[in-house]
């Protein structure tokens, strides 16, 4: 480049628009989200098999391929923690409670004195207790905790039978569909909403009449299909 000062006008030889898209980060493996753990100081090598196992079993991941995608159920679950219990959902928070657990195996620290500090809380750190902590479960608004917001004004619900995808209807009524289970949480978007939506609203439609038992054929849209 030649000397540059303030106020040198320059001559444009090429110009040219390059765009660059950022790769989102790969999902989780079981390998990877171990390492994952091993970084972050959470579990033990004979814990890890467990808790991979505890959260497929209770439905917070399911698989695909190798890949671990998480579920609506986890999002919800995941949300009601971190709005009500952030101290203990903490990344650190977990880890010195392993470090802690670690102690009383080795003889270092007295188990009883340990569980008073984590249920009563702490006065020397001023930490609150787990006691504390659940005084108001009453008083978690469920349905609030449940609504998991896809960011373009779609809201999916985690409900008993399942998630389903809700948006306001110009009758003032909500429409609803349920969300199937190979839909993976960023992969719902406002185009899919609506797609589902309108395979809703068609459930239901009599489409004839069985011949053999004179009964309304209908289609419906559940949560396997």
């Amino acid at each position: 480049l030649p000397k540059l000062s303030e106020g040198v006008s320059l001559e444009t030889l090429r110009a040219e628009a390059q765009g660059h898209q950022t790769s989102p980060p790969a999902r989780y493996t079981e390998a990877t989200l171990v390492k994952a753990l091993e970084e972050r100081g959470i579990g033990r090598p004979s814990t890890y098999a467990a808790t991979v196992g505890t959260i497929q079993d209770r439905g917070y991941v399911r698989t695909r391929g190798s890949a671990l995608i998480p579920t609506w159920l986890a999002f919800a679950v995941t949300q009601l923690l971190e709005r009500h219990f952030p101290r203990l959902v903490d990344y650190d928070f977990t880890a010195s409670m392993e470090e802690g657990l670690d102690a009383i195996a080795r003889g270092d620290e007295q188990r009883v004195a340990w569980l008073q500090r984590f249920y009563f809380g702490d006065e020397a750190t001023s930490t609150e207790g787990l006691r504390d902590l659940v005084q108001d479960l009453g008083e978690i608004d469920a349905r609030a905790v449940s609504a998991v917001e896809t960011g373009d004004g779609t809201v999916v619900r985690v409900g008993r039978y399942g998630p389903y995808v809700e948006v306001p209807g110009e009758d003032g009524q909500p429409r609803r569909a349920t969300v199937p289970d190979d839909i993976a949480p960023d992969e719902m978007t406002a185009a899919k909403a609506e797609e589902l939506l309108t395979v809703a609203a068609d459930d239901g439609r009599v489409l004839g009449t069985d011949p053999g038992t004179g009964h309304d054929i209908v289609p419906r849209a559940g949560r396997y299909g």
